[in-house]
């Protein structure tokens, strides 16, 4: 009973955690830009730097206006494929993935009906930003869903491929739309997976930032980055194997543009939305984002290339678990997450930053200032082993008491109602066992004496 007790407290505070992560997840970001040195000039209209852990906004130009992406776009594709497919899945090329490409659309020569692995098709679309892979990812994935089930049925009975094609697309640029808002990307909509120009396909560099923070998360994701050349086997249809290459130049240590410490990214280019660079790099320990967008050819890798090394230089990590020991202490209600990371400016130290609770019941969150700019929170874990075992020493409390001394009254009632909450719980169902066990004895005395009678 005792051991059941135990899951049904520790499973109480799992969903209460569920409940709330959402608003974790929107909360996480913040802005330290203004914390930091004056940035670097660069010739794109929009850029950003986003610390890929936490979030946290190291340089800001323009990062929330309305841009075109162009094939940047692809990045969010790759991430709904993987996150709807399995890598040995096989992907079959419609006629429209096919002969809906224009002049001057990147391709890598696939054909109709000719099958590829979501795997080397994903190469296709990053490597290669071939739009005829993206199509046919995208209706890969969208073909799968009630959403497409549902609305090809209202075609003619006959059907055409280029209906059904057009109809998966429409499909998946709604799937994009809501993984982009699931991202923290509330400023986009996307109307197709490859990128092509259209009004009402849009975003911002903060967005994509989101975007590619949600992608960078996906370890398939990062191994289809991490080729510059990748060679796809024959298919089903074509004998000869093809070789394709990384258009992200940052990537070739030979090149110019080499960047050490990066891990992958995209390139993106139609007229009305200039050259667009999608970039990711780790260095110390820190993973950093740049966005560009509305730059030029002669200039957007060395825009890419300031603002990481602004990033890189002017930025450090601190882990809370092992430096915030106002909350993180033994045999406690509550801890900070080990993985649980602070981004600072480099001339801060953490002595210098304050930090004030948010009360609640399940989880506070905790918060970290300086001078008034709110550098990051995350929330306290709930322990179920010390909840279970009731190990609420002085300590327990005392970790959740603020510096502040008006907080300290509040956290002590959260103490107090969690504890009685949880007496109440275990008294509740130690009673109705106990009531339970010997009404099932009763019975079974009865059964044995009316036995005896016969």
């Amino acid at each position: 009973m005792k051991r059941f007790i135990c899951y049904v407290l520790s499973l109480l505070i799992f969903l209460s955690a569920c409940v709330m992560s959402d608003t974790v997840y929107a909360a996480e970001s913040s802005d330290i830009s203004s914390l930091l040195p004056a940035p670097p000039e660069i010739v794109a209209e929009a850029g950003v730097v986003m610390e890929l852990s936490t979030g946290t906004v190291l340089y800001n130009k323009n990062m929330h206006n309305k841009m075109y992406p162009a094939s940047i776009t692809k990045i969010m594709t790759t991430l709904l494929t993987l996150e709807n497919c399995k890598l040995d899945d096989m992907i079959t090329f419609s006629h429209y993935d096919v002969y809906s490409l224009v002049y001057g659309d990147a391709h890598i020569g696939m054909r109709e009906n000719e099958q590829l692995s979501v795997y080397d098709c994903l190469r296709g679309v990053m490597l290669a930003s071939a739009n005829e892979c993206a199509n046919a990812a995208g209706e890969h994935v969208a073909m799968q869903t009630d959403a497409y089930k549902n609305k090809i049925a209202d075609l003619d009975a006959r059907g055409k491929d280029y209906d059904a094609s057009i109809t998966a697309l429409d499909v998946f640029a709604d799937m994009m739309n809501d993984r982009a808002k699931r991202a923290g990307a509330l400023n986009t909509h996307f109307t197709n997976p490859s990128g092509l120009f259209n009004e009402n396909h849009y975003t911002t560099c903060y967005d994509m930032a989101r975007i590619t923070r949600a992608a960078a998360s996906n370890q398939d994701f990062l191994d289809i980055e991490s080729k510059t050349i990748y060679t796809i086997p024959p298919t089903n249809l074509v004998a000869e194997p093809r070789t394709i290459g990384n258009r992200h130049k940052m990537l070739y240590e030979n090149n110019k543009n080499y960047y050490e410490g990066i891990l992958g990214g995209k390139t993106g280019y139609v007229d009305q939305s200039g050259n667009t660079l999608v970039t990711f790099a780790k260095r110390n320990g820190i993973t950093l984002i740049s966005v560009v967008m509305k730059s030029n050819s002669a200039n957007v890798y060395n825009d890419t290339r300031l603002l990481l090394d602004y990033g890189f230089s002017n930025c450090q990590s601190v882990n809370l678990a092992s430096t915030d020991t106002t909350y993180n202490l033994e045999n406690s209600l509550y801890s900070l997450n080990a993985d649980d990371n602070l981004i600072l400016p480099a001339s801060i130290s953490f002595a210098d930053v304050k930090s004030s609770v948010e009360p609640s019941v399940t989880s506070p969150e905790i918060h970290y200032t300086y001078n008034g700019v709110e550098l990051g929170n995350t929330r306290l874990s709930t322990n179920p082993d010390i909840f279970c075992s009731f190990k609420l020493g002085p300590d327990a409390i005392k970790h959740l008491k603020h510096k502040s001394k008006e907080n300290t009254s509040v956290l002590t009632v959260i103490i107090k109602v969690i504890i009685i909450t949880a007496i109440i719980i275990i008294i509740t169902l130690a009673v109705f066992f106990i009531v339970r066990y010997r009404l099932n004895s009763k019975r079974r005395r009865n059964r044995k004496n009316r036995k005896r009678n016969h």
